[in-house]
């Protein structure tokens, strides 16, 4: 049988109400799950936001699990929130040895300092 029939068949069984799902189950792909679930010998890695996200306090979200906010912005105004970006990030880098994550830190300073008035560096601790 060609792969893609195999793979029809196989997506076939698996949407088809009738069979149990051991039924519709091959054992290539329940050797490829089972695969998937062993350790492997690699050391997995990881980014700094992962790992900031483990060792983080419970009342500090990972960046993926605040609320997020749509906005519509003119092109003018997004341009310049980059730039400003930028030019704080590299002040940032001077000062504290590391960047400024624009999600995580940068975004909500710039709505903190908006709402409560204030400077926006001051918001950042630059």
């Amino acid at each position: 049988m060609s792969d893609r029939n195999e793979r029809s068949s196989r997506l076939r069984r698996r949407f088809d109400d009738d069979l149990d799902d051991d039924e519709s189950e091959t054992e290539q792909e329940k050797t490829v799950a089972e695969s998937k679930t062993e350790p492997s010998d690699k050391p997995s890695k990881k980014s700094k936001t992962d790992m900031q996200s483990e060792t983080a306090q419970p009342d500090e979200l990972s960046v993926k699990d605040r609320p997020s906010v749509l906005m519509y912005l003119p092109e003018d105004i997004r341009q310049e929130l980059d730039i400003r970006f930028d030019e704080l990030n590299a002040k940032y880098k001077r000062e504290h040895g590391e960047a400024l994550e624009k999600n995580r830190d940068y975004y909500p300073a710039v709505i903190r300092a908006g709402l409560e008035g204030k400077d926006l560096e001051g918001v950042l601790d630059i």
